[in-house]
């Protein structure tokens, strides 16, 4: 099999996707508070994004607001949930069940997202046997006889950062074809899969500046 290195991605699309994802989470609470419609000089207060490029970000996936009006909220915030694939049911298997799992499987946002938990695998005695929110933790020695890649359509990787390569391996030969890890390193994987990496240290490294 073909396999390459995946890093992090920062192209142009990637950064207007995450702040699309910021826009939604913006609509949300707009709609929830009854706002029926948002200009963009109003989200450039709310996400401090300027709204020459809150109107190109828009514009890359077609006209959705009325000059001089803006945006109508529900109707804006229904296309971006479709273009970000939300407006589906998501499978989602999490490897490791600390408590990173457990925040994951109570998170509003996540299930907002329609991103459903259906299975969990820890190699831990600590853990396995055991359920989250009715979930049963399955033994990691048994994901190849357990998961099954027509069932599932991603992965959450919460493990030690030595494992996060040999797990995504794994993943790969059942056929999962997307995956999330939580380890500053780049992975080789392969070329079947989408793999991103949530580096922690990097959002961290903003925060200590900032406080700095």
């Amino acid at each position: 099999m073909t396999r390459k290195i995946i890093r992090p991605k920062t192209n142009k699309k990637n950064l207007i996707i995450r702040r699309l994802s910021l826009y939604l989470r913006t609509l949300d609470h707009l709609k929830k508070k009854g706002v029926e419609v948002i200009s963009s000089s109003h989200l450039e207060k709310i996400e401090g994004i300027t709204q020459s490029l809150v109107r190109r970000d828009l514009a890359e996936f077609g006209t959705f607001g009325v000059r001089g009006v803006g945006y109508n909220v529900p109707l804006l915030r229904e296309h971006i949930s479709q273009i970000l694939g939300f407006d589906q049911n998501w499978r989602v298997v999490l490897i490791g069940a600390g408590g990173f799992s457990s925040v994951l499987i109570h998170s509003e946002s996540f299930q907002k997202r329609n991103l459903k938990i259906v299975q969990i695998f820890d190699k831990s005695s600590d853990y396995i046997g055991k359920s989250i929110e009715g979930i049963p933790i399955q033994d990691m020695a048994q994901l190849e006889q357990e998961l099954d890649s027509r069932h599932v359509d991603l992965a959450i990787i919460a493990v030690p950062p030595p494992e996060v390569q040999h797990t995504i391996n794994r993943l790969g030969h059942i056929g999962i074809r997307g995956a999330l890890y939580f380890a500053s390193r780049p992975v080789d994987v392969p070329e079947n899969m989408v793999v991103l990496n949530m580096d922690i240290t990097v959002e961290l490294a903003v925060l200590t500046y900032q406080l700095r």
